[in-house]
C-alpha cells in the first residue's frame, strides 16, 4: 500500500499521577493490499474495572474482522449498499468482542479486590455473572483503506478525520448526540449495535487519523486539532518514518500533560506519495 500507517497510544498525565494504568488501546496494520487502524478508549468509571483489556480486546477484534471482510466482500455489493454490509461488519465485531470478553473472565473470574472497588449495585451484578461486559466497557473507532474503498466505523466519543485532496480536514462519521460530557455510548451497551456510526468512500484519501477523547479535549478548538494533525502530515512528508513516529511518540505525553491530562491514543493512515507532493509544493511556492 501507499500508505504510511501508525498508532499510538500513552498513559495520561492523570493516571500517572494516580497509580492508574493505560486504559486506552490502539492498533495499526498495512500490507501490500490493504491497511486498518484502530484505537479504543476503556472506561474511567469505577464499575469498568477491567476496561483497559475490553479496550485491547475491541482493537484486535475489530482489526481481525476488518481483514476477514476486505479479503471476502463482494466489492460490487459493497459499493452499491455499504450500510448493509458495514452494519453486518459492526455485527461482527460486537459478537466477537462479547465472546471474548466472557471467555476472559471464565478464565480469570473477578477477584475480591476488583469487587471492592465497584458499586454496591455493580458487585451484585458481577457476582451474579449479570452484565459482566461492563466491567470491559470501551469504545471503539476503526478504519481501512484499500485500492477501490476506504472506511471508518465507531462507537462512543473520539474523532475521525478526514484530510481530503484539496487539503481541508473534516470529520466524515456522524457525529452521536448521545455522546456528550463524560457520557459515550459503549461496546457493553445491549444496544451497541443501534449505536455505531460509518463512513465509506471509494475515493482514497489523503490520510485518516483516529483519536481517542484524550486528543480531542487537549485542543480548545476543532481547527487547532487539525494543525496538529497537519503537523504530522508534514513531519511523515519531510522525514524517515522512523523519525516522523520519534517525534510524535515524544510529543504525547506533553499533548497530554499540557492538555487533557487523560489516556491518548491516535492513528492513521497517510498517503506517502501525495502528501510529500502537496508539502513539496507548498515549500517551493512559500519560497517564490
Amino acid at each position: 500500500m501507499k500508505y504510511r500507517t501508525f498508532a499510538f497510544s500513552v498513559q495520561g498525565e492523570s493516571h500517572i499521577r494516580l497509580g492508574k494504568c493505560c486504559q486506552d488501546y490502539s492498533y495499526s496494520y498495512s500490507d501490500e493490499k490493504y491497511s486498518v487502524i484502530s484505537v479504543c478508549d476503556g472506561h474511567g468509571g469505577r464499575d469498568y474495572v477491567r476496561s483497559e483489556i475490553g479496550s485491547e480486546i475491541a482493537c484486535k477484534t475489530a482489526a481481525e474482522n476488518i481483514k476477514a471482510f476486505i479479503e471476502n466482500a463482494d466489492i460490487q455489493k459493497l459499493k452499491t449498499n455499504p450500510d448493509e454490509m458495514l452494519t453486518k461488519l459492526e455485527a461482527s465485531i460486537i459478537n466477537d468482542w462479547n465472546e471474548k470478553v466472557n471467555e476472559h473472565y471464565r478464565n480469570n473470574p473477578f477477584t475480591e479486590n476488583e469487587l471492592f472497588l465497584v458499586s454496591e449495585d455493580a458487585r451484585t451484578d458481577y457476582e451474579n455473572e449479570i452484565e459482566i461486559e461492563s466491567a470491559y466497557g470501551t469504545t471503539l473507532l476503526a478504519a481501512a483503506v484499500t485500492k477501490d474503498y476506504w472506511f471508518a466505523i465507531q462507537i462512543g466519543d473520539g474523532s475521525c478525520t478526514l484530510l481530503e485532496e484539496d487539503g481541508k480536514f473534516i470529520s466524515p462519521v456522524p457525529d452521536d448526540e448521545n455522546c456528550y460530557m463524560n457520557i459515550t455510548t459503549s461496546m457493553c451497551d445491549s444496544d451497541a449495535l443501534s449505536c455505531f456510526r460509518h463512513y465509506f468512500s471509494e475515493t482514497q484519501p489523503l490520510a485518516v487519523f483516529l483519536c481517542t477523547d484524550g486528543v480531542d479535549n487537549s485542543f480548545d478548538e476543532k481547527e487547532n486539532e487539525n494543525a496538529f494533525f497537519q503537523v504530522i502530515v508534514n513531519s511523515y512528508a519531510g522525514m524517515s518514518e522512523k523519525a516522523a513516529e520519534k517525534e510524535l511518540s515524544d510529543f504525547l505525553p506533553k499533548l497530554s500533560a499540557k492538555g487533557s491530562c487523560d489516556d491518548i491514543s491516535i492513528a492513521a493512515f497517510i498517503d506517502k506519495y501525495k502528501t510529500k507532493a502537496m508539502a513539496m509544493s507548498e515549500t517551493g511556492s512559500s519560497d517564490q
